[in-house]
């Protein structure tokens, strides 16, 4: 599952998404005037989220109806525009986040915002993420879910969410691999980003 730009981003084209991606999923594009991501380099790691002031992406089974076609979209727009991985200035006339949700209202739509959306990066990365008391994960957990999923690249964040434990029992347990040669970093990964989320692969990973 990767996460999806939408028509927020139209004419707005903010970029502090892609400061903090770890993959470098992103891309500019000048038509439609916006960023897209990549749906084969993403990893669902979700940091983009709180980090757009215009809450513009949404994770892929969290995307509002109306926005439903920005998946296509994105996976077919990508290849037309060039990576950014460094901040820029929006565009002149980009609008605010409650312009957009005026906008949206005066359609008649009635959007749920992404979750984490709206918080600072830090608080939004731990609390957006579903964590159960007394759940424990282990080496073999991490694992067999790094075997089992389809992108080549995780996180622990993205881990955590789907074994129902905390990113830092994750990220424990993903150090302990990474010492015994069982699981590789992500060359990739942007050092802006928390090391806590680094992407991680399962040695042998195609």
């Amino acid at each position: 599952m990767a996460h999806v730009v939408t028509e927020r981003c139209v004419k707005c084209r903010y970029t502090d998404c892609c400061t903090v991606c770890p993959v470098d999923c992103f891309y500019e594009i000048a038509e439609p005037a916006m960023l897209v991501i990549d749906p084969d380099t993403c990893i669902d790691c979700a940091l983009c989220v709180p980090a757009c002031p215009i809450a513009a992406i949404w994770p892929m089974d969290e995307l509002p109806d109306q926005y439903q076609d920005w998946t296509d979209k994105n996976a077919t727009l990508f290849s037309s525009g060039t990576k950014i991985k460094v901040k820029k200035d929006p565009l002149p006339g980009a609008l605010t986040l409650a312009q957009l949700q005026a906008r949206e209202q005066q359609r008649g739509w009635s959007i749920n915002e992404p979750s984490g959306a709206g918080e600072p990066a830090e608080a939004g990365e731990t609390a957006a993420v579903a964590t159960t008391a007394g759940t424990s994960v282990s080496e073999e957990d991490v694992l067999n879910a790094l075997s089992a999923g389809r992108f080549r690249w995780r996180t622990a964040r993205g881990l955590s969410q789907e074994l129902g434990a905390a990113p830092d029992a994750v990220q424990a347990e993903i150090e302990k691999l990474i010492a015994a040669g069982q699981v590789r970093q992500s060359p990739a990964t942007n050092p802006k980003a928390p090391p806590v989320f680094g992407a991680v692969a399962k040695v042998g990973a195609a």
